[in-house]
């Protein structure tokens, strides 16, 4: 449910953002004139990105938050969406609301995965490509027919033959 409604947030807003980026592109002034950065619209995209992906892990946080009765974890996804939209005062030098932005994101994304379960251990797995719990696999690479148990793949007999028939 967290993510549904922290996705469904995030596409929101990012649709709303990118509606008033078209409307400023279609005129009637033109954006960079008088000295302007000519990065406006660069910029908008990687903060309608941004804000995106922080709907979706406020989402999570906040959804815990609820649920824990932490109410710590619901200020902190307050001041963090306070700050983010605070920072876009610091337009149009973009460099002091992009970064912020994505490293709250960043501490967002790890706080959001370590409440959904998630480890460094486990992400040390996936990287590293070490275990593989799907299906019995003892290892990543090894989606040849050896890596089944028993040496042999779904549906398929000892000799790699179907045994179906």
């Amino acid at each position: 449910m967290a993510y549904v409604a922290g996705v469904g947030f995030g596409l929101m807003s990012g649709a709303f953002s990118m509606i008033n980026l078209l409307a400023d592109a279609l005129g009637p002034g033109t954006v960079g004139i008088y000295g302007d950065s000519q990065l406006y619209f660069l910029t908008s995209a990687f903060m309608t990105m941004v804000l995106i992906f922080l709907h979706t892990f406020w989402g999570i946080l906040f959804f815990h938050g609820c649920e824990n009765r932490r109410w710590w974890e619901i200020a902190a996804v307050v001041v963090m969406h306070l700050a983010v939209s605070a920072s876009s005062f610091c337009n149009p030098v973009y460099v002091g609301s992009l970064v912020p932005s994505y490293v709250l994101m960043a501490v967002a994304a790890t706080w959001a995965y370590l409440l959904s379960g998630g480890s460094a251990q486990n992400v040390r797995r996936f990287l590293l490509c070490k275990s593989c719990s799907v299906m019995g696999l003892r290892s990543c690479p090894g989606w040849s027919l050896g890596g089944w148990p028993g040496g042999a793949g779904p549906g398929l007999g000892a000799g790699g033959a179907s045994s179906r028939g």
